[in-house]
């Protein structure tokens, strides 16, 4: 009988940073986020996710649908249903099943550092895979992004087994690769569509250079056209032959192409239930104007190149820094700027790129890397608005990408590195730039989005300490003249079906309006929070 064999050190070190990234996300979730949307888009995907999660894609417009309206939720037809494609909310009602919807995102951050792990493993080397899911695992926008209920970690996850999974395609040819990899994408498409569109780009652009490599050195060859005549003139039986050598290729891309269709699949399905029109645009039915392109109809005041190449510099900018949380210091900046004009901010986390690119410069999977994230940059020049808040949000699903080139760079400079103690001195300056990302850079990004919109634990407590052991109907008086921020937090609290604890509803002082909602939610404690903030219990 054989003996198990044993893990080696570097998959073990693997397994303790996919626990730690879990760690890390839950904290991230916890403080700053406090397991409460933030931004519009959270609280539609939440809602989305909760309608799901009550076994319907789209539900009945309440009456009056005007008073429990949530932002990026649309009332269409007498149908409600949030903007968002449904891929991210259907996996988000796992978690609100669950009752932790914040689980998700934790789960799929560790599965993303453990795929970036084994890609750089295979790519390049053990050490290459360890460092680059420890980059991964600590980058801050991938924390902040992660400990959120934004739709991109699902997304990077995607993206990092897309990547893998072509990558075993491309060297045992296995029919389950090609199922896993074109799942990957539909899924991501059905997430973001538009990410998966620049993510797949250097995949598509890489296999068709590599065809068009093929055929024109053959063309060059004059047997080739001789070759290519007699085929012509041979008929069926040699085409049958052809084909039999063909086929197995044609059928992987086949099994991709049809695995990547059922998921996206998903997009039409959703547009039909929610507006009876498989192609519908549900962006548009909040904001017309929320389109991808160029144009004095793209955007709220027109979008052009000019407009995109602005909001890609200040996202580049903001990157440069919350990639991995390395920045100069400020004094080194001002310095930088007198001499040369700096103007790209004072992060330094692209720094090991070029040593990357360098390094793998003979591994085509080394451009591959780099063109996911080209394709991101390059399509989201058509989108009309940046990534504001968050972060560099739109570029977050090349983290792992990234990651993987900059740690090629790390293994490349310490294998000059001949002595072993100067070796491992390069490695501890590598651990100790990235405790200082997690102890400084990354508490300071996420503490700006403390309480951020409005939105907090502190307002449940306030809600808490009024209840009288009744499920509660909170009135949002004056909700004509006020933001959805004066009521995110209990907006994340109310059902799409109505019958959770806690309801929150705007009351407009139109007629009969009080009544019917009072009259409908009988038997419960009534508070109302006024346009100065304030909890009171409902006098009537």
């Amino acid at each position: 009988m054989n003996p198990r064999p044993r893990l080696p050190l570097h998959a073990w070190l693997a397994i303790l940073l996919v626990l730690a990234t879990f760690a890390l996300v839950a904290e991230a979730s916890r403080r700053p986020f406090e397991r409460l949307p933030h931004l519009e888009d959270e609280v539609a995907y939440l809602y989305q996710a909760k309608i799901i999660a009550g076994g319907h894609l789209v539900i009945d417009s309440p009456a009056p649908s005007r008073a429990f309206w949530q932002p990026f939720v649309v009332d269409y037809d007498g149908r409600r249903f949030g903007k968002y494609p449904p891929g991210w909310p259907l996996l988000l009602a796992i978690g609100v099943l669950a009752g932790q919807p914040w689980l998700v995102n934790a789960a799929l951050a560790a599965l993303a550092v453990a795929l970036t792990y084994r890609l750089g493993r295979e790519l390049y080397d053990p050490a290459t895979g360890l460092v680059a899911a420890l980059l991964t695992a600590a980058s801050p926008t991938f924390l902040l992004l992660s400990g959120s209920l934004m739709s991109h970690t699902a997304a990077l996850t995607c993206a990092s087994l897309l990547a893998y999974a072509l990558w075993r395609l491309g060297r045992d040819r296995r029919r389950r690769w090609a199922i896993l990899g074109g799942a990957a994408l539909g899924l991501m498409a059905a997430i973001r569509p538009l990410t998966a569109v620049g993510v797949f780009l250097p995949f598509a652009l890489g296999a068709g250079l590599l065809i068009g490599r093929i055929v024109w050195r053959s063309a060059r060859q004059p047997a080739f056209w001789g070759y290519f005549r007699y085929v012509l003139r041979a008929g069926p039986r040699v085409w049958r032959f052809m084909w039999r050598g063909l086929r197995p290729t044609f059928t992987l891309l086949a099994v991709f192409g049809l695995a990547a269709l059922a998921f996206t699949l998903l997009i039409p399905i959703f547009n039909t239930a929610a507006t009876g029109d498989p192609t519908a645009n549900l962006y548009t039915l909040v904001w017309p104007y929320d389109r991808v392109g160029f144009g004095p109809e793209f955007g709220r005041s027109g979008h052009s190149l000019a407009d995109g190449l602005l909001n890609m510099r200040l996202d580049l900018i903001e990157w440069s820094g919350d990639l991995f949380g390395w920045s100069m210091p400020e004094g080194l900046h001002a310095w930088l700027w007198e001499s040369v004009h700096w103007q790209i901010g004072t992060g330094l986390s692209w720094i090991l790129l070029p040593v990357g690119l360098i390094a793998g410069r003979k591994r085509g999977w080394t451009w591959l890397l780099a063109g996911i994230f080209a394709g991101l940059v390059g399509v989201h020049l058509l989108y009309w608005i940046g990534a504001q808040s968050y972060s560099a949000r739109y570029y977050s699903e090349a983290i792992p990408a990234l990651a993987l080139i900059s740690a090629a760079g790390i293994t490349a400079l310490a294998r000059r590195l001949k002595p072993r103690p100067l070796r491992a001195a390069g490695y501890a300056a590598l651990l100790l730039a990235v405790a200082l990302s997690l102890t400084t850079y990354t508490p300071a990004l996420l503490g700006r989005l403390w309480r951020f919109n409005n939105v907090g634990q502190d307002k449940i407590a306030a809600l808490d300490a009024l209840r009288d052991g009744r499920p509660v109907l909170l009135l949002v008086t004056g909700a004509d003249q006020r933001s959805w921020r004066d009521w995110g937090t209990y907006m994340a609290l109310t059902s799409p079906y109505l019958d959770s604890d806690v309801v929150a509803a705007r009351e407009r002082g139109r007629e009969g309006e009080l009544e019917s909602l009072l009259a409908r939610f009988a038997g419960r404690q009534i508070l109302i929070l006024t346009p100065a903030g304030t909890l009171l219990p409902y006098d009537g």
